[in-house]
Formats: C-alpha cells, sequence, structure tokens
C-alpha cells in the first residue's frame, strides 16, 4: 500500500477512511502534489478585471463582517459561490481553464467543478500565514487565486521552496492544494478571488 501521510493515518486510527480508500487518496494526494504553480496574465482583459474589482468591492461593502482565516484580511466565506451568483460567469470561465490545464498535465479527462470559493480584500498591513488546503477528506485537485487588482507596490504570494511570484491585475495562478504559501504584509492593495477545485469521479 501506498506509503501513508500522518494525516492518513489519523484518518484510518479514528475509523474514517477504509484501507482502500486510503490507498486510492494517497494517489489522489501523490497526483495533485505534482500539479504545477502556473501563471496566467491578462486573462479576462481590463474591463472585466476592473468589473470584477467592483463586484468584489461592492460585495464587501454589502458584507463587512468577515471570515476568519488564514487571512488575515478582509474575507468573506469559503462557499461564496452558494450564496450569490455575480461572480458566476467569470467563475465558470477560470473553471474551464483550470479543467484544461489539469487535463493537459496528467493526460486525462477530469471533470472539475468548484468546491470552495471567496473573495478577499488586502489593503495595507493585512497578509495571509503561512499554510496550505490539503485535506484529504475534501479531495481538493487545484487551488487557485485570480488577482482582479493590484496595487504595484502589493505583497508577492511566496510558496514554499520557490521564488515569490508578484502578481499583476487580471492575472491567474493555480497551484497544487499541498503547496504551502503565504502573503507578507502588504504595503499595496491586492483584490483576489480564491477556490479550490475537486474531481467529480468517485474515490470512494
Amino acid at each position: 500500500m501506498t506509503e501513508l501521510t500522518e494525516q492518513e493515518k489519523h484518518l484510518l486510527d479514528q475509523g474514517y477512511l477504509s484501507n482502500q480508500k486510503i490507498a486510492k487518496l494517497a494517489k489522489l494526494y501523490k497526483k495533485s502534489n505534482l500539479f504545477p504553480i502556473s501563471m496566467t496574465t491578462n486573462l479576462f482583459g481590463k474591463d472585466r478585471s476592473n468589473n470584477i474589482k467592483d463586484l468584489i468591492i461592492d460585495y464587501e461593502r454589502k458584507n463587512p463582517v468577515g471570515m476568519e482565516s488564514n487571512v488575515k484580511a478582509w474575507t468573506s466565506v469559503y462557499k461564496t459561490h452558494l450564496l450569490t451568483d455575480i461572480f458566476s460567469n467569470y467563475l465558470n470561465l477560470i473553471l474551464q481553464h483550470s479543467q484544461n490545464l489539469y487535463n493537459k498535465s496528467f493526460s486525462t479527462k477530469e471533470v472539475l467543478e468548484v468546491e470552495e470559493f471567496w473573495v478577499a480584500h488586502y489593503r495595507k498591513g493585512n497578509f495571509t500565514v503561512n499554510h496550505d488546503h490539503g485535506n484529504l477528506l475534501d479531495e481538493f485537485l487545484i487551488s487557485g487565486c485570480y488577482y482582479a487588482y493590484v496595487d504595484d507596490n502589493a505583497s508577492p504570494i511566496i510558496f514554499d521552496g520557490q521564488k515569490s511570484v508578484y502578481p499583476k491585475s487580471d492575472s491567474l495562478i493555480l497551484f497544487s492544494p499541498y503547496t504551502k504559501h503565504e502573503v507578507p504584509p502588504t504595503d499595496g492593495e491586492r483584490i483576489v478571488m480564491s477556490f479550490n477545485i475537486i474531481g467529480t469521479s468517485p474515490y470512494s
């Protein structure tokens, strides 16, 4: 059987998962962990990226109490896509782009869907602590961030073992859910859509 991570051992010991399920999830983990960090610039064009920026600012205005999370800035809840459809058209385009890249990377025909989606607005001094999105029970395949607006003096996103990535407005970054990342305290504004994507093929 594939060597188990500490998380897998815990889930097995607690009776959450069977040996067969653990083996399948271990393969999923190994595959997801190989997903490369990629950045696409000028994804939607200036007009649409500005529209997304305005949608996020308006959503924040209507929902001023943010979620407590690893992001130490205003952040909507992880199921924002189930609470509003104002981002749906853009999110569907991002999902299709992500699915195409995933299937090309692994020579497969997986159908993907968004499991978690949230938006964030960083101001001066805001930051994100080092973390990853890896959770075997959620079975995430891809994590990502779309940057609707980024000031020139905004902080980068830093992936463990990688060079700092300085996204520009209208850029999309995709990465493995198991890749740790952080954002140092920023001087400039960052307005972001973030998400976790799963596959629809059963793993049970």
